[in-house]
């Protein structure tokens, strides 16, 4: 029997050798992981590189699954816009945030939790709901958007004046300056702040608790492959006893 070779068999040849290499296509990709300034979970150091609680959880993640990855630095707004129009393929982070909702990918399971407050001085009364903060003012962190919660406060029928800052001390200097009735921030970069403030009669309502999760732009290729690697390192890290899952409690 006499075989022609045509460009045809040359063809399916190849068709064939790209299937094959799909299921491998995610482990030669570079995926952009994203970091921000959110101490200590996301620290800026002096030399520029970024380092943090959830820098090291995101990094022996992709390390243990064998993805190939570059981490940048971001403000947070724009990290959270780049996770929505995929410029940024991986964070961890919260759900709820309108840059990037309805456009990533999040683990099944949650990594840690964040506990957000409302902090206020002397007699302004703490809010027990959202619609307690209702003809108010109040500091938030620039580019939060705090599960959501900056929609509401930014809400005109809600006649709630929003100020932003992008430094975690200043927000506590207006308040302490009574420039508004709230601030409102996470407890660890509240911690941090506060360490080097003296704020009489400064207090606080653990307004509600947010889980962490691996955020994953859908735009990235191969993204639900990517997410369940991932799924996979970090659960097998746990079982290992080499990660946990970080509690945030009231203390």
């Amino acid at each position: 029997m006499v075989f022609f070779y045509t460009p045809y068999y040359s063809i399916r040849i190849l068709i064939f050798s790209f299937f094959l290499l799909v299921p491998n296509l995610s482990s030669a990709l570079q995926l952009k992981a994203g970091s921000t300034d959110f101490p200590p979970f996301y620290v800026i150091n002096n030399d520029g590189s970024a380092s943090g609680i959830y820098v090291d959880i995101m990094e022996r993640t992709l390390e243990h699954a064998g993805l190939n990855y570059r981490l940048d630095i971001y403000p947070t707004k724009r990290l959270y816009r780049n996770l929505g129009v995929g410029e940024t393929d991986l964070f961890l982070g919260i759900k709820g945030s309108p840059e990037y909702d309805n456009d990533v990918l999040y683990s099944k399971m949650a990594i840690s939790q964040l506990q957000m407050r409302i902090y206020a001085i002397g007699n302004t009364p703490l809010p027990s709901i959202k619609e307690d903060l209702n003809g108010h003012s109040v500091i938030t962190m620039r580019g939060y958007g705090y599960g959501g919660l900056i929609t509401y406060l930014e809400n005109p029928n809600n006649s709630i004046e929003v100020t932003s800052t992008s430094e975690h001390r200043s927000s506590f200097l207006m308040l302490k300056n009574k420039r508004a009735d709230y601030v409102i921030n996470y407890k660890q970069p509240s911690k941090t702040a506060l360490a080097a403030l003296r704020i009489d009669d400064l207090k606080y309502t653990s307004f509600y608790d947010a889980k962490v999760y691996f955020i994953m732009s859908k735009k990235t290729i191969n993204a639900q492959q990517v997410m369940k690697k991932l799924e996979h390192a970090y659960l097998d890290l746990v079982n290992k006893n080499e990660l946990e899952y970080i509690n945030n409690d009231d203390a």
